[in-house]
């Protein structure tokens, strides 16, 4: 495979599509191209991530432990998908065992490399973590599309309908302390001009306990950041529900829907009277698809929450997967 066989696949997949062949070649020199073969274990769950792998030939399968000491396979990923991407952008272990199921060829970009493209401040840097967080965001829909198999009915009219009133409802405020702001864990790592231009981006209101602020099956109005107090985000059924994970504070949700332009995949409700930064469509695309230190942050953000929530909802995948419910295997982060 030339250099320029590997410049043309990265042209083809997903997270480099559009880019400039001379941005692409830089990529290409980073990457370390080696075989692999069928029963080779790439990485175990709980491993330390060291790579981001391209699969230009051949499949690999993501398996994952679960009650009774057994192993569910979990995904499938092919030609031209991405493997491993969630634990080398949290810093976390590998989510899953990977494991080649059809001898093939894969591309590797390791981590330092993978966080030198992400880090520089010209305009491939910010289509990457735009990218990423589309990808990472279809990866979430698909995951949470699975869990919903099992459970049935149609996601609850009700809950639409008490989150159009929430969003209308909302006690609109003055912004927090500053001191308080910037003394989140969420914000350590940025630079505090940045995060105040973030933080003063939308406006900041109050809701109480128990409302619905995103529901499922309906557009969300905006993206919350919770400033204080907490934020469930579930999946409702009837009386059965699953929880997706905890927006506290420095946590947002509520952003699928304004990325994608679909339906939200989830439902968020209060869990306690909350304090939140709202960034309805506007405010929240100019900072999408803006490329300095303030979108800088807010993309981190996001991106953030959105690999939390996939490590959030595999335990539960991995039960429906265990007891047969699973639909579709495809896509490992």
């Amino acid at each position: 495979m030339s250099d320029r066989d590997i410049v043309d696949f990265l042209a083809a997949v997903p997270l480099f599509a559009g880019r400039e062949r001379t941005e692409l070649v830089a990529v290409e020199r980073a990457l370390r191209r080696r075989a692999m073969r069928e029963g080779e274990v790439l990485w175990r769950q709980g491993d330390d991530a060291r790579e981001l792998i391209f699969i230009v030939e051949g499949c690999v399968s993501a398996s994952l432990r679960v009650a009774g000491d057994r192993t569910v396979e979990i995904a499938r990923a092919g030609a031209g998908e991405m493997v491993g991407e969630i634990a080398l952008l949290d810093g976390g272990a590998h989510t899953m065992t990977v494991r080649v199921a059809d001898t093939g060829t894969v591309l590797a970009l390791g981590r330092q490399d993978l966080a030198a493209f992400l880090a520089q401040r010209d305009p491939f840097a910010f289509s990457l973590k735009r990218r990423l967080v589309s990808l990472l965001t279809a990866r979430l829909r698909h995951q949470l599309w699975q869990l919903a198999g099992p459970l049935g009915q149609e996601a609850n009219g009700t809950r639409i309908e008490e989150a159009a009133g929430a969003f209308a409802d909302l006690e609109y405020c003055t912004p927090p302390d500053s001191r308080y702001v910037r003394r989140m864990a969420t914000f350590h790592d940025f630079d505090p001009l940045a995060v105040w231009g973030f933080l003063t981006s939308g406006r900041y209101a109050r809701c109480g306990r128990g409302r619905t602020l995103v529901a499922e099956g309906a557009p969300s109005s905006a993206c919350y950041l919770t400033i204080n107090g907490a934020v469930e985000k579930v999946m409702v059924r009837g009386d059965r529900s699953i929880r997706l994970g905890l927006a506290g504070p420095g946590k947002a949700f509520g952003y699928e829907s304004l990325i994608d332009g679909r339906p939200s995949p989830l439902t968020a409700i209060a869990r306690e009277r909350a304090l939140l930064l709202v960034l309805p469509r506007d405010p929240f695309t100019q900072l999408f698809n803006a490329e300095d230190a303030i979108s800088r942050v807010f993309l981190d953000v996001i991106q953030r929450d959105i690999v939390a929530t996939l490590r959030q909802t595999l335990q539960p995948l991995a039960r429906t997967a265990g007891a047969g419910g699973y639909r579709e295997r495809r896509g490992i982060g």
